[in-house]
């Protein structure tokens, strides 16, 4: 770790880094609050922290005493406050006072001071779409919205941990949002988060820049299909969807614009050798589904291109590839998706393609997406909850799984100056078409 003063908070880097990872596996409440605490402050013989907290009786008691313990002011008198936390994990029908809180107290936050807001994943709001996340587009008009992390609970649940952050991007424009309870997800075999470690990838599938895992594909594929039923993929990649689905006796299908990827999908699918399943990968663009002839689906799984992040030069994970010669993004067609510099044009160009492909999915039949929200030059693009926001005009939200990668080096991002996340989990969203 480099020598310079940490004008951040008083950690160390065994401290800090963990800190770092997009994901926590929960012990206790005032374990996690003590963690929030200790990053997101820095006491001194000098100066106490003064931190604000909304939540239960109970949650209000626990960070009392955490602030005592550590030095920190609790509503002390100060006009301004270095930390913001709240919980809606013990009563999810506080959510408009919340919003009254965050608007009363968010510009009292000082410059570059984060808010923290712990949420149940699975509450719905009566537009049936996530009230963490509709919290999260409601207070990102205000505050700058800088991530999100999960929260593993041990019975196989998830609460969502929001954070937001005064800075000079923030607009402290209030906005109308439907953040009501109304249900919950439901629940399925299948736990909300798992962590998968995939097998090392061959020679071929290395090529592949973003391959997600067989096991992962075999877990939904079981879930939501069985023998005989087909499953489709608009964007195959190297065909892993396909010869998992195969393996398990499925029918497969798909499409892909690399022909590199294309031959190496087409190999693989063939050196499964089944005599007993259907499968075809066409060569072409996802955007001309309507063209392509092909079988009523029981079951999608897809993942997108993260927008255009694989052609950022400074990625230290497309550095590494390039040093060993080997392909840093999808393509260079002007028609792969992953090549759109406009969020905006990229966002509505796959939702395009999934209305084409929720058009030869059987009604019953379940698609899931495997995707994660991006984090560029400073912005966050919540890619997850967008996607959601716009296909539950046309489908039901079913599930939200994460798959955690506990294998990942992590990257000290703002190390001593201030929190960036390193992004190890995916959003598995799983839609039911009525």
């Amino acid at each position: 770790m480099p020598n310079i003063d940490n004008k951040f908070n008083n950690l160390g880097s065994k401290e800090w880094l963990p800190f770092q990872k997009s994901f926590t596996r929960y012990a206790e409440k005032e374990s996690l609050i003590r963690d929030n605490l200790r990053f997101f402050t820095k006491p001194s013989l000098h100066y106490k922290p003064n931190v604000r907290v909304f939540g239960s009786e109970q949650y209000k008691i626990t960070v009392q005493k955490q602030c005592a313990d550590l030095g920190l002011l609790y509503h002390g008198e100060n006009k301004q406050f270095d930390f913001l936390l709240a919980d809606l994990t013990s009563n999810c029908n506080n959510l408009s006072v919340l919003l009254d809180w965050v608007f009363q107290f968010g510009p009292k936050l000082g410059q570059r001071k984060f808010l923290w807001i712990l949420s149940p994943t699975k509450h719905l709001n009566t537009g049936d779409f996530p009230t963490a996340w509709a919290l999260s587009n409601c207070i990102a008009e205000f505050l700058t919205r800088k991530d999100e992390k999960i929260i593993c609970l041990p019975d196989g649940t998830t609460w969502t941990s929001l954070y937001f952050r005064n800075d000079e991007l923030s607009r402290f424009q209030k906005t109308v949002e439907d953040v009501s309870f109304k249900n919950e997800l439901g629940s399925l075999s299948l736990k909300d988060w798992f962590i998968l470690k995939p097998k090392p990838r061959n020679k071929n599938e290395v090529l592949h820049p973003a391959k997600y895992p067989e096991d992962l594909v075999q877990m939904y594929v079981q879930e939501f299909t069985k023998k005989n039923d087909t499953v489709f993929d608009p964007m195959s990649g190297t065909g892993t969807t396909q010869v998992e689905s195969l393996l398990l006796g499925r029918n497969a299908y798909g499409i892909e614009l690399s022909d590199l990827f294309y031959s190496i999908a087409q190999k693989r699918c063939s050196d499964v050798g089944t005599t007993h399943s259907d499968y075809k990968i066409f060569f072409g663009d996802a955007r001309s589904i309507s063209k392509i002839q092909l079988p009523e689906m029981d079951y999608v799984i897809t993942s997108p291109p993260y927008w255009n992040m694989l052609n950022m030069k400074g990625a230290e994970v497309q550095a590494a590839r390039r040093s060993k010669g080997l392909k840093t993004n999808y393509s260079d067609s002007e028609s792969d998706l992953g090549n759109l510099d406009n969020y905006a044009e990229f966002l509505d160009a796959l939702i395009e393609i999934y209305k084409q492909t929720v058009k030869i999915l059987k009604p019953g039949g379940h698609m899931t997406i495997v995707v994660k929200n991006i984090k560029k030059k400073g912005s966050h693009y919540p890619l997850a909850f967008d996607l959601t926001e716009s296909l539950k005009e046309f489908l039901e939200l079913k599930h939200v799984g994460f798959w955690c990668q506990d294998d990942l080096q992590i990257a000290p991002y703002g190390y001593k100056h201030t929190w960036v996340s390193n992004t190890f989990h995916h959003y598995c969203l799983t839609f039911l078409k009525p």
